[in-house]
């Protein structure tokens, strides 16, 4: 350093990072070594993302934003760090890293970018200036256009003039967004849009530049860091050629097949161009180097790479501490980052990075998204893990990137380093996501990246490393099937003996053996289903539907209800509950957990309910256009499948749609009046009428509803309550506007999220409701449906007295207190 030169320090005691995951993590942790605050912020869908919780402080950012677009809130991001004392933000990589825009914002509210300056990331963020500037100082480059592409004209003319094949890039940012290989006319202007728009959305630039494709080259880069006086070294090369749809997979450091007079020319050429724009902190030069040795420069990132740990590690340098110390002043042959020469950064074996994404290798490496249920990490000797979402309980979102941890093994030679990693990767237990784990095992044991001889095509041109042997869960297969014996058995064990129970429930003794016929069914039986809903609005009795059989056990266990618990209580049910409209006991998921989660066959359950209670209406679910599963059929499917439900036993379809679509109910509306059966067309309840600032959801809107469904021929309306959201004065006022516009009976179902439940179904019955949906009390509440019990108590002497008996059902509720125990 010149001793002209005035050296200017100002040491940062706040950084705040402009990022996310495992980046944020990592400048986190450098900061605390140096003795630096930390400052996180967060999008909303990242509220418990664990990078929030490794810094000192965390604030929300983008409020209102979306997920990406919450981290590019430059005007967001400069409030927080002015508002809370930051001297200094970092950006990460990705996002805003290599932005100008923001750099110069940090610039004008006094704050120190932590990064190369303005001009640089203006004239090295956009690859096609870098390159004009790579051409100046005399680095070879491969043909491209010398600005980005603003016309499909001009695509073409370039097209036509270097021939095929071709690759788009995005002119800002990296990581493989926004690239596209062209090998013909007929792609290239769909290709141009795709990228644009992808660039777009990655870097909120849609500028892409043009250039001839190599043919499986290989992908070095430099890295070099420089101070701001004038100084600039280089920190060796990665050989970053293994990718896939160019984002890279597998890093190496340093090269094994380069020889040495060709790398000497890369890191010469690297600090030729970062000397020719005063390039100052951290980044990386990238070259592709051909079959024949020839070398090309591709770009400048201007910024830390999701690779810099590889270099890390063979050379012992914190790349990220450097980085804060040059943005404080420091040069490089300071006390604080020690690098007086560029004799004076050795090397020291060989070190393999590999990115271990929540990707499906065996889907086309489609994201997976969920909780991670399990997480074991392999660690041990010369191994380096970086994480971001690794750890169990971690939700991995559909939003971002899915890198969730990343492997550096160490050792003084490639095939032992190599092993290293192989080992670490397979003691990773991770359960809850798919990963790419079988195939980087994949990689790591194939004999060209063990030779070093990996190009760009080597993942296209190796179809063997897409072949995967099935992975063993011997943990959870063990725990599977310990919970397949307990609730079905096997020969040996007979099902009913499971699961065990820490009580037997309490069967209440009935004399008859044959179970009165309910009013309601007997007037179904005589005169159908119109005739059925003129007698229903002639009574003043508040008339029950009982959930305990189907909603209540969906809404409180998940619908794992065996029907050896129903069966052992219906008869009982049926003699006690005769007053009663129906009994709610089929359809919704309980068809579908039966099938698939406790291997019982549902229609096998409907019958045997069916002969179970011949006297009580049976009463199910219905999703339209859905039926009882979680996809749309066609009306074919739908139609056959309620004439089977009618013939095995089902007496009221309630039908609704979640989105109150009513010309998707009205082919299930019909095809339930075909059966001869009765129809119950549910209008879906939300928001709030007794706010005045709801207009779409006020009361009109569920009037021209009601209106449209009693025209499709129903014979009852349904108010269905998914939420619980229906408050004592909305139910009131609802209520009392259907009954007086309707000419069917209004049947309501609510549930007791709130707590209101029982207050609600009060006030529908003083409003003149027909009949409500409860659940015994032992199976009510919460997220179950109100108390019948309760109900029936606070009812009785009243003009709408239930007529049920108070002790009788409580004998029912007595048994599903001891019943759902095991569950």
């Amino acid at each position: 350093m010149p001793k002209s030169v005035q050296i200017q320090l100002r040491p940062f005691s706040k950084v705040l990072v402009a990022n996310r995951g495992e980046v944020a993590i990592r400048i986190f942790r450098a900061c605390s070594e140096l003795g630096i605050g930390t400052v996180a912020i967060y999008s909303q869908e990242d509220r418990l993302h664990l990078h929030r919780y490794k810094a000192d402080e965390a604030y929300l950012v983008g409020k209102g934003k979306g997920p990406i677009a919450a981290y590019l809130d430059i005007e967001g991001i400069i409030d927080i760090a002015l508002r809370y004392g930051v001297d200094a933000i970092h950006p990460g990589y990705g996002f805003l890293s290599e932005n100008p825009q923001f750099a110069e914002a940090c610039q004008k509210a006094g704050i120190i970018f932590i990064g190369p300056s303005v001009d640089v990331l203006k004239a090295m963020g956009d690859k096609v200036s870098a390159r004009a500037i790579a051409e100046k100082a005399q680095v070879p480059t491969i043909p491209g256009t010398k600005e980005a592409v603003e016309t499909e004209q001009d695509a073409l003319i370039f097209a036509k003039e270097h021939g095929y094949p071709l690759i788009i890039k995005a002119a800002m940012g990296g990581g493989g967004r926004g690239m596209t290989v062209v090998r013909d006319r007929s792609e290239l202007v769909q290709s141009l849009q795709r990228s644009r728009s992808e660039a777009q959305n990655a870097f909120g630039n849609p500028s892409v530049f043009l250039e001839r494709f190599l043919e499986g080259p290989k992908h070095i880069e430099v890295q070099i860091l420089g101070d701001q006086y004038g100084k600039r070294v280089h920190l060796f090369e990665r050989d970053c050629s293994i990718q896939r749809r160019h984002q890279k997979v597998v890093e190496i450091a340093p090269s094994l097949t380069l020889s040495k007079q060709l790398k000497d020319t890369l890191y010469r050429d690297a600090l030729k161009i970062a000397a020719h724009v005063n390039y100052s902190n951290a980044g990386t030069v990238e070259f592709l180097v051909d079959k024949s040795g020839k070398h090309y420069f591709i770009e400048v990132n201007p910024r830390l790479q999701v690779e810099h740990t590889v270099t890390e590690v063979i050379t012992g340098r914190d790349i990220v501490q450097c980085q804060i110390r040059i943005a404080e002043g420091h040069p490089l042959d300071s006390d604080t980052i020690r690098i007086p020469s560029q004799e004076s950064i050795k090397k020291s074996g060989y070190c393999i990075q590999l990115r271990l994404t929540t990707e499906d290798p065996q889907n086309n490496f489609a994201p997976d998204t969920g909780k991670i249920t399990a997480f074991r990490a392999g660690e041990g000797f010369g191994i380096r893990l970086d994480a971001g979402s690794g750890f169990e309980g971690a939700v991995i979102s559909p939003y971002y990137d899915s890198l969730l941890i990343k492997v550096c093994a160490w050792s003084l030679h490639f095939d032992l380093a190599a092993k290293k990693a192989l080992r670490a990767i397979q003691e990773f237990r991770i359960r809850g996501v798919k990963t790419n784990i079988p195939f980087l095992e994949n990689v790591l044991r194939h004999p060209i990246f063990l030779a070093g001889e990996c190009d760009t095509g080597f993942i296209a041109n190796n179809p063997e490393l897409m072949t995967f042997v099935s992975r063993k869960n011997r943990a959870n297969k063990v725990l599977q099937y310990i919970a397949d014996v307990t609730v079905n058995g096997f020969k040996g064990i007979e099902t009913n003996q499971k699961p065990a129970r820490f009580n037997k429930p309490m069967v209440p003794e009935v004399t008859r053996e044959t179970a009165p016929v309910s009013p309601a069914m007997q007037i179904f039986r005589d005169k159908g289903a119109k005739g059925l809903a003129q007698w229903v609005m002639q009574q003043k009795s508040l008339l029950l539907t009982d959930t305990t059989f189907r909603d209540a056990h969906q809404s409180l266990i998940a619908t794992r209800m065996r029907s050896f618990d129903l069966l052992n209580i219906s008869h009982a049910t049926s003699h006690y509950t005769t007053p009663f409209f129906s009994h709610e006991m089929w359809g919704g998921a309980t068809f579908d957990v039966a099938l698939r989660f406790l291997h019982e066959d549902p229609w096998a359950r409907l019958r045997q309910l069916r002969a179970a209670m011949p006297g009580q209406l049976m009463q199910m679910l219905f999703r339209s256009g859905n039926a009882v599963g979680y996809t749309n059929y066609p009306d074919n499917v739908v139609e056959q499948f309620i004439e089977l439900a009618a013939k095995n036993g089902v007496d009221v379809f309630r039908i609704f749609d979640c989105l109150n679509w009513a010309e998707g109910l009205k082919p299930s509306i019909n095809a339930a009046l075909k059966t001869g059966k009765i129809c119950e067309a549910a209008i879906c309840y939300t928001g709030d009428i007794t706010d005045g600032k709801r207009v779409k959801y006020g009361l009109s809107y569920y009037v021209k509803l009601a209106k449209e469904l009693q025209a499709a021929g129903t014979h009852f309306l349904g108010i269905k309550d998914m939420a619980g959201l229906l408050k004592p004065e909305a139910a009131r006022i609802l209520v009392t506007e259907l009954k007086n516009i309707l000419e069917i009976p209004v049947h309501l179902h609510t549930h007791d999220t709130s707590g209101n439940g029982v207050a609600s179904l009060l006030a529908a019955s003083a409003a003149g409701v027909d009949i409500v949906d409860a659940a015994l009390s032992s199976m009510s509440g919460a997220t179950s449906q109100p108390s019948l019990n309760a109900l029936v108590a606070a009812l009785s002497g009243s003009e709408r007295d239930t007529g049920v008996d108070l002790l009788q059902i409580q004998r029912l509720a007595d048994y599903w207190e001891v019943a759902r125990e095991p569950y």
